[in-house]
């Protein structure tokens, strides 16, 4: 997209004004291509499920080695490629022409803008373009600084990340990294501007904005951190109001009614029963109360959206400024005669959310309750209420009433199984041994000591004795665990669960698809769950009773088709008191945890909260 000179005639205004004057071109542009994604978007995703389950079965960290050896691979890489450029047109490349043209007096419609994104791509198609693609996707989410895109994310499991933290050198190297990344994010922060609007290949943009940000940088990052702030203040502020708006449309007319009494309105409606007037006044209030946080939310989402527009022009501006000399004055927006227009979809969005909040209103129930608790499961036998995979851990999940205990097991030198989760002995036991290199008598005269920090030491726990403290008093996720679990182990631990008489009571988990299916098929009145942290298309179609998904990979998409095929979802390992408020809120069916109870006490706030507090939480937008 060729730059082109500012029209004469326009009269120059400061940019605080023009920033106003582009508000409605901005959200026309966010609402216009927020639209336009939808199609291409969705059939992408859609083909990428197809193609990922053509094998039989979802693609998932469990069993990635024959989906990368198979013809799929580079197929969904293909897919995932375009889905990439899709989002990264629409969400920065556009954005930047469309800020541009508001910065030099230019008028560019929405297609235009995403017309000359889509051009532009073809500037990236080489090693270096590449690499700031790349960057953008994988380095920007990591480091949380820099131009990004909504469907990049961290893609470090939180697991990892726990483990990670917990190791010092490791700790250093990663803080070292995220610095190293900030630092890129900064030197990098004007080479889509380069590349796009003066024409360079990305080699240039990179020593370009290098150079910009080295030669501007008190003044550049002055105006960066008041910018920030200003946005902040702005997104923040706003957002505080906006909360309010439940409360006042809606917060007085639900006092006194038995809001959270089950009315089943869609069934009465059907068969033409009669309301009486308090389900009248309770269905009523539920229908304001579903429009006003929906109105709220899509208020916030916009002011969010606004906010990041705004940087994006102030940005373009400070590219402008330093690349063709500074200027307090900027040209006009041309006047338009389209306002009716955006008075009309304003209506359209206004009576949309009014039908949704009716249709919600009425099968409330069914959209926000759920008929169970989310079940909660204990790791490492008792999370951190006792030693990791303890006796002691297992009667304390018992004591706080949970669903299951996860327990890790390994196989011993002369064929004994007993509970540890690690590779060797070291770190619990201060021994440099695996389980298969000692024998049962050996591992018997460990100690290994209380991870809650007690300072007692404990014997590790033998498998036999775990089945016998959760028989008929809890469920135990048995997984199969480390160098040793093989098909053997699958036998011989089937073998041992029967005589225990412990097949109700019992789980068999792993990491290792192959042995699960191999337990599933073999042994089918066994409850099986395969554990994974990624996955490509339908994961129901995995054979297993459990899909036991790591916290990022348990969307709703999954969720949905694994109930769907009646099916379990579990998500590990659940820690923070966000993500338990988030879970604990949502359709899964089951979380594990180390932070038992901190997951009651969630679930007990949750089970208290009003009507306008359960859908602050539910709604999304």
């Amino acid at each position: 997209m060729e730059k082109k000179t500012t029209p004469m005639t326009l009269k120059k205004v400061s940019f605080a004004r023009l920033s106003f004057q582009a508000l409605p071109e901005i959200w026309t542009y966010q609402l216009l291509a927020g639209l336009l994604m939808i199609i291409p978007v969705a059939a992408l995703r859609r083909a990428t499920v197809w193609i990922a389950g053509v094998g039989g079965e979802a693609v998932t960290t469990a069993n990635l080695r024959q989906f990368l050896l198979s013809w799929r691979f580079p197929v969904i890489l293909f897919l995932e490629i375009l889905l990439v450029i899709i989002y990264f047109v629409f969400e920065l490349v556009a954005q930047i022409y469309l800020t541009d043209c508001i910065l030099t007096g230019r008028r560019l419609s929405t297609f235009g803008c995403v017309k000359a994104g889509f051009a532009s791509v073809r500037r990236f198609m080489n090693p270096d373009g590449i690499g700031i693609l790349a960057f953008i996707l994988f380095g920007v989410p990591v480091c949380g600084v820099g131009l990004s895109l909504s469907i990049a994310r961290s893609y470090i499991p939180n697991f990892i990340m726990a483990a990670m933290m917990n190791q010092p050198v490791l700790a250093v190297l990663f803080m070292v990294l995220i610095v190293f990344l900030v630092w890129t994010a900064y030197r990098w922060i004007f080479v889509l501007h380069g590349v796009l609007l003066d024409g360079m290949t990305p080699k240039e943009a990179k020593k370009q904005s290098s150079r910009i940000v080295k030669v501007n940088r008190v003044d550049f990052l002055r105006e960066l951190i008041l910018t920030g702030l200003v946005t902040l203040v702005i997104w923040a502020g706003s957002g505080m109001l906006l909360r309010q708006l439940p409360g006042l449309l809606a917060g007085k007319m639900g006092e006194g009614l038995p809001a959270k009494e089950w009315i089943d309105a869609a069934s009465m409606i059907r068969d033409g029963a009669e309301f009486s007037g308090t389900q009248l006044q309770v269905i009523g209030y539920r229908i304001l109360a579903v429009f006003a946080v929906l109105m709220e939310k899509y208020l916030s989402s916009i002011v969010m959206l606004l906010c990041g527009a705004y940087f994006m022009l102030r940005l373009n501006r400070w590219y402008l400024e330093y690349t063709a000399g500074e200027d307090k004055v900027w040209p006009e927006r041309p006047k338009k005669s389209r306002y009716i227009w955006k008075v009309i979809l304003i209506l359209l969005v206004f009576l949309f959310f009014a039908f949704a909040s009716v249709l919600l209103g009425i099968e409330f129930e069914r959209v926000f309750f759920r008929e169970e608790p989310v079940k909660i499961v204990a790791h490492r036998a008792g999370g951190s209420m006792a030693s990791e995979n303890s006796l002691e851990g297992i009667k304390k999940a018992i004591g706080q009433g949970c669903y299951a205990s996860e327990i890790d097991i390994q196989r011993t030198k002369d064929g004994h199984y007993i509970i540890n989760h690690d590779n060797d002995f070291k770190r619990l036991a201060g021994v440099d041994k695996a389980s298969q290199d000692m024998t049962l008598e050996e591992i018997r005269k460990l100690r290994i000591k209380d991870t809650t920090g007690s300072g007692q030491e404990v014997p590790v726990a033998e498998f036999e004795e775990m089945l016998d403290v959760c028989k008929g008093r809890i469920k135990l996720y048995v997984e199969l665990k480390g160098k040793t679990a093989d098909r053997q182990m699958v036998d011989d631990a089937v073998r041992i669960i029967r005589e225990h008489d412990c097949v109700e009571d019992t789980a068999l988990i792993s990491l290792k698809y192959d042995l699960i299916k191999y337990a599933e098929t073999t042994y089918p009145e066994f409850e099986t769950g395969t554990l994974f942290f990624a996955s490509l298309g339908d994961v129901s179609s995995l054979k297993c009773d459990l899909l036991i998904m790591e916290e990022g990979n348990a969307d709703e998409e999954n969720i949905r088709m694994i109930h769907d095929a009646q099916k379990t979802a579990v998500v590990w390992t659940v820690n923070s008191e966000e993500n338990m408020h988030d879970f604990l809120d949502s359709e899964v069916d089951a979380i594990i945890t180390d932070e038992v109870v901190m997951a009651r006490e969630v679930q007990a706030r949750l089970d208290d909260r009003t009507i306008l507090e359960l859908l602050e939480d539910k709604i999304t937008i």
